[in-house]
């Protein structure tokens, strides 16, 4: 094993991404998320943009993690985590605390200005319900964040701001 984090990912590798995010996710069903094979559909262009970024796990030079993130689009100050993926057989060894933990440091330096990070998981996602709160994610709010019937949402927030 040979797992290497890096935010430059190079365009060319925009398509290996996006495929590699349609593989399986931390702990989500797709009837979670009826429209994400939409959504995917739209990253590679926001990634060119650079309106969302990403920061990966490199196995070998083979994407086995991820997460995408972008400034909120209605709050300036607010990073939103879009996704979090590591491969099945990369869970238990750090690899999305990594990410995450990593995302919020390049987040502060990608989108200046930002004082908090978003993210939501389904209310019946235990598992990723126990990740967010063991990062120091606190639940902000619950509702049917999509409004596709596909289960409620919990909304975790987490403050960027650096306390003395």
């Amino acid at each position: 094993m040979d797992i290497r984090f890096t935010n430059e990912l190079h365009p060319s590798r925009h398509d290996e991404l996006v495929d590699y995010l349609r593989g399986p996710r931390l702990g989500m069903p797709k009837r979670h998320y009826p429209d994400y094979d939409d959504w995917l559909g739209r990253v590679h262009a926001e990634l060119g943009k650079q309106q969302k970024r990403a920061i990966v796990a490199l196995d070998g030079g083979n994407v086995v993690g991820a997460v995408v993130y972008q400034r909120h689009k209605q709050q300036s100050d607010v990073l939103e985590i879009r996704n979090v993926t590591v491969r099945p057989d990369m869970r238990g060894r750090y690899v999305a605390s990594f990410l995450v933990r990593n995302l919020e440091i390049e987040g502060l330096r990608d989108f200046p200005g930002v004082t908090r990070i978003l993210c939501d998981a389904k209310r019946e996602n235990r598992e990723i319900r126990l990740f967010l709160l063991q990062h120091r994610y606190v639940v902000a709010g619950a509702l049917d964040l999509y409004g596709l019937g596909a289960g409620e949402d919990l909304v975790f927030s987490k403050s960027l701001l650096v306390r003395a």
